[in-house]
């Protein structure tokens, strides 16, 4: 497209380049196809995820490439916070088994019709938040600029279904499992939730988290806490960075962690 042509030709004069973007993402919500590590996706280049995949032509790269080589070690995956599917797509392509939570019933029909065209029918869509109990939980729903910005919400918010890990997987994960987790700061509850079934697991388990320091205090965690939390169930933890693995200590903020019950 023609906006696209131009923005990308801009490069050169970044500051033209950002006021073209203001104009762009101002522009109706409409619907473009991309495609992104082998999968088709549909997109909104005016929402914040779908204009990065559409203009900018990346979203965590060298995440998606961290993970080619890794994946097969798994039997099954859990995208928790699915939202319209770039990480679920990528994982049904590469595996037999997965499991997508997207709470937000705006998204779940993007989420769904992006499976659809890739032909992807292994995958089993839960319209719940993951949480420390089960049960029910406020959530402040996303703008309609940045949809992947739904969260639990401490007191406000609009009564949505919520399940924990440890109800999901019962006693233990009884096979290889690949979890990656973008929950806007409940990660912390998550995996308070996951104490049980996550605890030293007797096969393989891989977490990616996506760590929103600025939220976690407002569910009583912090880094140094969710580092200690995953650290008592066995799990060995890094920063995971455009260069690889790295220690946390090593990475002030690192956005991106990366969880193994075996040493990397």
């Amino acid at each position: 497209m023609v906006t696209d042509a131009i923005y990308r030709a801009l490069r050169r004069a970044p500051p033209i380049q950002r006021q073209f973007k203001r104009v762009v993402v101002r522009l109706p919500h409409r619907r473009r196809q991309i495609v992104h590590f082998g999968q088709r996706l549909w997109v909104d280049p005016s929402e914040l995820h779908g204009f990065y995949l559409y203009y900018e032509r990346e979203y965590d790269d060298y995440i998606f490439s961290f993970l080619v080589d890794r994946l097969s070690g798994f039997a099954r995956a859990l995208d928790i916070g699915a939202n319209i599917g770039v990480y679920t797509s990528f994982l049904a392509a590469r595996m037999d088994r997965v499991d997508a939570f997207e709470p937000e019933i705006r998204v779940l029909p993007k989420l769904r019709a992006n499976l659809q065209l890739n032909g992807l029918t292994q995958v089993s869509i839960h319209a719940t938040c993951v949480s420390r109990v089960s049960g029910t939980v406020n959530f402040e729903r996303p703008d309609k600029a940045n949809e992947g910005s739904g969260k639990i919400a401490e007191n406000d918010g609009i009564e949505y279904p919520c399940i924990s890990l440890d109800d999901f997987f019962g006693d233990s994960v009884g096979e290889a499992c690949f979890i990656k987790m973008d929950i806007e700061g409940g990660e912390w509850l998550a995996l308070l939730g996951a104490r049980r079934a996550l605890s030293y697991p007797k096969v393989p388990v891989s977490l990616l988290i996506e760590v929103h320091p600025e939220i976690l205090s407002s569910f009583g965690g912090s880094v140094p806490g969710l580092e200690s939390l995953l650290q008592s169930m066995g799990f060995h933890v890094y920063a995971l960075m455009p260069a690889g693995l790295r220690s946390l200590n090593a990475v002030l903020n690192a956005r991106f962690w990366w969880a193994s019950s075996s040493a990397e």
